[in-house]
């Protein structure tokens, strides 16, 4: 690397603000502009070089006083003066360096912001897209969002997850605000991971304390697993809420004798639960607090809801958010599939529940859930929280269809033919209904319909650790050829990404009425593909 050139490119930098001139003319087209931070007359910015595989290359660049500058970690280095140019990698000791002298690319607490929205980058290379799709809109986006299984499915650790998002802020220069969520953690022992990394949130997983046989159970059983209860428990929950009508809002929540036993089997264990990592972890390391309530097979109802809610209340707990498993199926990879209007009349008790005792819902697994979006926006006047993930990872597959589309054929046949892998991790249609396109009749020329058909999205969501982690003869089968197709082609990867999140953020937002305004706002009318 020439380092005078870059030290010239540094007096240039000085130059344009001198004469208040914006950074657009700069002769080195390699300098990320968005990425500039001037302090006094200490420079900071990301390099983009392209190497021998079309593959963008970046670097720190850092020309600092050169007292302070040896908190970087220097691959090359040109004293001038009394400052020193430094070109450094974009690892963990210069982001640490770099967080010093700029607090904002730590991620923050969602306490403070009425909208956040989680993007989930799985793959590790989105968070720039994101953010530039973000820039202005009054969302806080959440760019570090992985759970434990996710993590392990790519290879990935939260500590990569993290640093991933903080160059991506740096590198856009987001200084709104962003948050990192360790994920659905279930333990102690996970949760005590996010927070050492440096996550601002947890999403706790309740799904280990929460007795999902409760909902089955005929009311002669239900009657006696309660009545098996210490008789204080009994005393207190009865006269607590049975027949009971509580004002939230506009709305009433009433307990039936089945709603105060079928509550209290099922989830005051996860309040306990909730109750310890909020005393042991939340307090101690301020975190930002999610309840996920929704990582069950049944609906949470108003009732269950309440229930949760006053117990946390009880005991001085006000969670950040909560999701409650809602009314209908919020399946992976596709949009909502329900009685809509019955959504939004139980939307709104849930809403009304979350605005009494002082919280705002979370909406999961939010991607492509287009045709309830608006209705959540217009709903939820208190605020949201909406997380999405896997939909990143089909644009991804979007891009592969388009420029390696004989690799995309072979992914789609080998997902299709292995579901069986993730049967006891997702409940989907393509699994059970067995209307996913077959494999022989998918080629090089209409797989990328596969990805406009809602079985197969869902094979292609589901399989992605599958599909990335086969290995032949001691070699990956399509993990190396998929990153050399999405490296090739980030900038087609960053169109697609926002065009669809757009989608997502403008019906949330209301500035669509409907779903389908919102697809025939964004959605291409021609191959975009070909031009790039």
């Amino acid at each position: 690397m020439d380092l005078q050139l870059l030290l010239n490119d540094v007096h240039e930098i000085f130059a344009d603000i001198d004469a208040n001139k914006s950074f657009d003319g700069l002769s080195n087209k390699g300098i990320y502009v968005p990425s500039i931070q001037v302090d006094r007359r200490n420079v900071y910015f990301i390099l983009h070089e392209k190497d021998d595989q079309g593959y963008t290359q970046k670097s720190l660049v850092v020309y600092e006083n050169r007292l302070t500058v040896d908190d970087f970690e220097a691959v090359e280095s040109l004293e001038d003066g009394d400052s020193t140019l430094v070109v450094g990698e974009l690892n963990e000791v210069n982001n640490k360096a770099l967080a010093k002298r700029f607090p904002w690319i730590r991620p923050v607490s969602r306490r403070n912001y009425k909208y956040s929205f989680g993007v989930g980058d799985r793959l590790g290379n989105a968070s720039n897209a994101h953010l530039r799709l973000l820039k202005g809109r009054g969302i806080l986006p959440v760019l570090a969002q992985q759970s434990i299984r996710e993590l392990m499915l790519m290879h990935r650790t939260n500590t990569d997850v993290f640093q991933s998002a903080s160059w991506a802020v740096f590198e856009e220069g987001f200084t709104y605000g962003w948050g990192a969520d360790g994920d659905h953690v279930k333990t102690e022992y996970e949760v005590d991971y996010a927070v050492k990394v440096g996550c601002s949130m947890i999403t706790l997983d309740c799904t280990e304390v929460i007795n999902n046989d409760a909902v089955n159970l005929s009311e002669e059983e239900l009657d006696k697993q309660f009545n098996a209860l210490d008789d204080d428990q009994k005393k207190y929950f009865n006269d607590t809420y049975l027949d009971k009508t509580f004002k939230v809002g506009d709305s009433e929540v009433h307990f039936t004798k089945h709603d105060v036993e079928e509550s209290v089997l099922t989830f005051y264990g996860a309040i306990l639960f909730a109750a310890q990592i909020y005393k042991d972890f939340v307090v101690p390391y301020n975190l930002d607090f999610e309840i996920s309530m929704d990582e069950t097979p049944y609906q949470t109802t108003n009732p269950n809801h309440f229930f949760f809610a006053n117990e946390l209340h009880r005991r001085n707990i006000t969670p950040v958010t909560m999701a409650p498993r809602f009314y209908g199926e919020f399946q992976k990879a596709i949009d909502y599939i329900g009685d809509k209007d019955r959504f939004e009349r139980e939307l709104v008790v849930h809403e009304a529940i979350a605005e009494h005792f002082g919280y705002r819902l979370s909406i999961h697994s939010g991607s492509d859930k287009l045709s309830v979006y608006e209705i959540i926006g217009r709903v939820a006047k208190n605020g949201w929280h909406v997380k999405t993930a896997g939909t990143n990872w089909l644009e991804a597959c979007r891009v592969v269809a388009h420029k390696d589309p004989k690799l995309m054929v072979e992914m789609y046949k080998y997902a299709y033919e292995h579901l069986d892998d993730v049967k006891d991790f997702y409940v989907f249609n393509a699994q059970t209904d067995g209307k996913a396109p077959k494999p022989e009749t998918i080629n090089e020329d209409n797989i990328i319909t596969v990805l406009g058909d809602d079985d197969g999205r869902q094979v292609l969501h589901t399989m992605y650790g599958s599909l990335l982690n086969l290995e032949h003869n001691y070699h990956y089968v399509f993990r190396d050829k998929f990153w050399d197709v999405l490296k090739k082609n980030q900038d087609l990867y960053d169109r697609y990404l926002n065009i669809h999140i757009a989608e997502h953020i403008d019906l949330l937002q209301g500035k669509y009425k409907s779903k389908e305004e919102a697809l025939e706002a964004h959605e291409p009318k021609t191959d975009i593909s070909k031009e790039y």
